[in-house]
């Protein structure tokens, strides 16, 4: 039973799976999947394309300012 808690305990605590552009990860929760990319993220990191690649549209490129 400890092992199905602490799968439990995971899934509740999972982190923000973004990293930006100089490589520094978020330590937010996260509680939003990705389905195209199968990643995690926190609500502020889920739409931004610059932590999260996905929400580029097709043919643009990321890390412009």
């Amino acid at each position: 039973m400890e092992g199905r808690r602490e799968e439990e305990n995971e899934e509740l605590e999972r982190p923000c799976e973004g990293v930006s552009l100089l490589d520094e990860p978020c330590d937010l929760a996260a509680t939003i999947h990705c389905e195209m990319c199968g990643r995690w993220f926190c609500a502020g990191h889920a739409e931004d394309e610059v932590w999260h690649p996905c929400m580029l549209e097709t043919g643009e490129e990321g890390g412009e300012a």
